[in-house]
C-alpha cells in the first residue's frame, strides 16, 4: 500500500458521501471533499497534520501572493500527483525497503511483539474505544494509528521516547468560518496552514523522512540527540522517535474493528525495540503548528499541551493572538501569524485546537474546541491585549469565588475536617470543584466572545471601559445563577439552608468587591462617592 497513490483518507463529500481519496483528491473540484471522516477525532487531527505536512514537504508556495492564490484557485489533481510523486517511495506502508513511520531494524534486535492497539494513545483508557476490543485494524487505520502515534507520543518507558513536540502537543490549525453560509472545502482548510518557503525540499528526503535512513538518527545506533541543526524544517511535520515495524497478517474477509471495513490483510500487532529518535528537549523544536508558552523569568518557548479543565476562553488572546512577551505568556503558532499578517486575507477563519492531555504515559483525556479569529487592527493590539487578559483575570477571580463559596454552601465543618484525613473525599471535593469551574466557563463562553468586537469598536473611541462594566455584569449574573443551580439540585438537597445563605451572601459580597472592580479599571464605591 502506497500513502500517495492508493486511497485511504476518510472524508466526507460535498454531497454528503463518505469516501476514501488519496493525499491529491483534496484538490478535487466536482463534488469536492469537505472534511475529514475518520472513526476517531484524534485520527482527523493527524490526517490534517499528514496533508499539512505534505503540502509544507512537496508543493509549498514560494510567497505569499502564491498562497493568496492557490487559496482562491486551487491546483488540479493532476498537479498535486505530479508533486507528491516525488516523494511516493517514502510512503509505502508495506513490502521489502523502508516503509512510512516504520523502522525494520527492530528485527535485527531482540524485540518486544505488541498486539496493534498499543498504537492507540489512550489503551486501556475509554476516550474513544473500550479496553480489548481493537484486535485486528486495516491498513488504512493502521497508517493512520502509527502516524497519530508517532506525531503525539507521549512517554512510553525508558527508551520509548516522546515526539518532537514532548508527548501530547496542542495543535492549533486554521480552517474556514462556515457558520456564515460560506461553503469550504478540504483544501481550504488544509491549505490556510501551509506556509510560504523560499526553499521546496526536492532533494535531501533521507532527512526529512526518517523512515528511509532510520540508523542515521536512532539512538540506539548513534547514542546522540537530534537537534534543530541536524535536520531540515520539513522533518518537524514527519517525526518519528518510536521503533516500530508493523506485524502484516493475511485473514480474508477480516473487518477492521475501527472501522468495520473488510480487508484480507490488515495488522494483528507490532514489533517495537526502544531507543529510536531522541529529539532534544534544548533548545526548543519551534513547531509551526502549535503555539509556545513563554514560562519562567528565562523566557523560554515550550510548546503548550492541554490540560485539565479542556481549551476554553481563557485560553483564546494566547492561541489566536498571542499574549504579549511577559513571563508566562503565550506566543501563538506560525500558521496563525502568518495568517494574521497577510493584509489580503478576507476570509473569516476559526482556529480548531485540540491534543491529548497527558500525565507521563497515561491519557487523561482528549480535548478539542473551536476558537473564533478576529483581526485586530495594530493601532490598537497592545491595548486590546490587556483588555482582554483583564477580562480573562476577572472571570478567573470570580470562577474561584463561585467554587469557594459553593464549597462553604454544602460542605459542612465536620465533611472539611474529614477530607483533610480522607483521599477519596478530598478527591470528591476536588472533582466537583473542577465541574463548577468548567460549569462557569461554559456559561459566560458566548458573552465572553461577544465582548470581543466590541473591545476591536470601541478602543478607538477610548469607551472600552463600558465592555468591561458589561462583563461585571455578565460575572454577577452567571455566578448568582450557577450558585443557585449547584446548591438546590436534587442530588445535593441535604444542606443547611442557614451555611447556604451565608456563602450566598458572601458570594454577592465578593462580586462587588474592591478587588473586582480594580483588576476591571471600574470605579469602586468611595470613587463614585467622591
Amino acid at each position: 500500500m502506497n500513502l500517495i497513490n492508493d486511497p485511504w483518507i476518510p472524508v466526507r463529500l460535498a454531497d454528503g458521501t463518505r469516501t476514501t481519496i488519496r493525499p491529491a483528491g483534496i484538490a478535487s473540484q466536482d463534488n469536492p471533499p469537505v472534511a475529514l471522516d475518520a472513526p476517531r477525532a484524534d485520527f482527523n487531527g493527524a490526517l490534517a497534520q499528514f496533508l499539512i505536512g505534505l503540502l509544507q514537504t512537496a508543493f509549498a508556495p514560494r510567497d505569499d501572493d502564491e498562497w493568496i492564490e492557490r487559496l482562491e484557485e486551487p491546483p488540479t489533481i493532476e498537479t498535486l500527483d505530479r508533486a507528491f510523486a516525488a516523494h511516493a517511495d517514502a510512503f509505502v506502508l508495506d513490502g521489502e525497503g523502508p516503509r512510512f513511520m516504520q523502522d525494520a531494524s527492530v528485527m535485527d534486535e531482540k524485540y518486544d511483539l505488541r498486539t496493534i492497539d498499543g498504537l492507540l494513545i489512550e489503551t486501556n483508557e475509554t476516550h474513544f474505544n473500550k479496553p480489548g476490543r481493537i484486535k485486528h485494524l486495516c491498513p488504512e487505520c493502521a497508517a493512520v494509528a502509527l502516524f497519530t502515534l508517532q506525531i503525539n507520543a507521549p512517554e512510553g518507558g525508558r527508551g520509548h521516547y516522546t515526539s518532537i513536540r514532548g508527548g501530547g502537543p496542542l495543535t492549533t490549525l486554521l480552517k474556514l468560518d462556515e457558520s456564515n453560509g460560506t461553503a469550504a472545502t478540504l483544501w481550504d482548510h488544509i491549505w490556510l496552514n501551509v506556509l510560504p518557503t523560499t526553499q521546496r525540499a526536492t532533494e535531501n528526503a533521507e532527512a526529512i523522512f526518517p523512515w528511509l535512513t532510520p540508523n542515521r538518527f536512532i539512538k540506539a545506533i548513534t547514542g546522540t540527540f537530534v537537534y534543530p541543526e541536524d535536520i531540515p524544517h520539513e522533518h518537524y511535520y514527519w517525526c518519528m522517535p518510536r521503533r516500530i515495524l508493523l506485524q502484516e497478517k493475511s485473514q480474508p474477509a477480516q473487518p477492521c474493528d475501527l472501522c468495520n471495513s473488510v480487508t484480507d490483510t490488515g495488522y494483528s500487532g507490532y514489533y517495537t525495540r526502544p531507543n529510536g529518535t531522541h529529539y532534544a528537549k534544548e533548545p526548543v523544536w519551534n513547531h509551526p503548528l502549535s503555539p509556545h508558552l513563554l514560562r519562567g523569568k528565562t523566557k523560554d518557548p515550550q510548546v503548550e499541551h492541554p490540560q485539565p479543565g479542556g481549551i476554553t476562553y481563557r485560553h483564546w488572546l494566547g492561541y489566536v493572538i498571542g499574549s504579549g512577551k511577559d513571563q508566562d505568556a503565550v506566543i501563538n503558532a506560525q500558521n496563525i501569524r502568518h495568517f494574521l499578517t497577510l493584509k489580503a486575507a478576507d476570509e473569516q477563519c476559526i482556529v480548531w485546537a485540540f491534543g491529548y492531555d497527558m500525565k507521563s504515559n497515561k491519557a487523561r483525556c482528549w480535548y478539542e474546541s473551536t476558537l473564533p479569529l478576529y483581526q485586530v487592527p495594530k493601532k490598537i493590539q497592545e491595548r486590546f491585549t490587556l483588555r482582554v487578559k483583564t477580562i480573562v483575570q476577572a472571570a478567573e477571580e470570580v470562577a474561584s469565588a463561585l467554587q469557594d463559596c459553593i464549597k462553604d454552601a454544602l460542605a459542612s465543618d465536620q465533611t472539611l475536617k474529614q477530607a483533610k484525613k480522607s483521599k477519596s473525599l478530598q478527591a470528591a471535593l476536588k472533582q466537583y470543584q473542577s465541574w463548577i469551574r468548567d460549569s462557569f466557563y461554559q456559561h459566560t463562553e458566548t458573552d465572553f466572545y461577544a465582548r470581543l468586537p466590541r473591545l476591536i469598536e470601541r478602543i478607538p473611541q477610548d469607551q472600552d471601559r463600558s465592555v468591561l462594566a458589561e462583563w461585571h455584569q455578565t460575572l454577577q449574573s452567571a455566578a448568582l445563577a450557577l450558585f443557585d443551580e449547584w446548591t438546590t439540585r436534587s442530588d445535593l438537597a441535604f444542606g443547611d439552608p442557614a451555611r447556604v445563605a451565608r456563602a450566598h451572601d458572601k458570594l454577592r459580597k465578593q462580586l462587588n468587591s474592591k478587588k473586582l472592580k480594580q483588576i476591571l479599571s471600574l470605579p469602586t464605591n468611595r470613587e463614585k462617592a467622591a
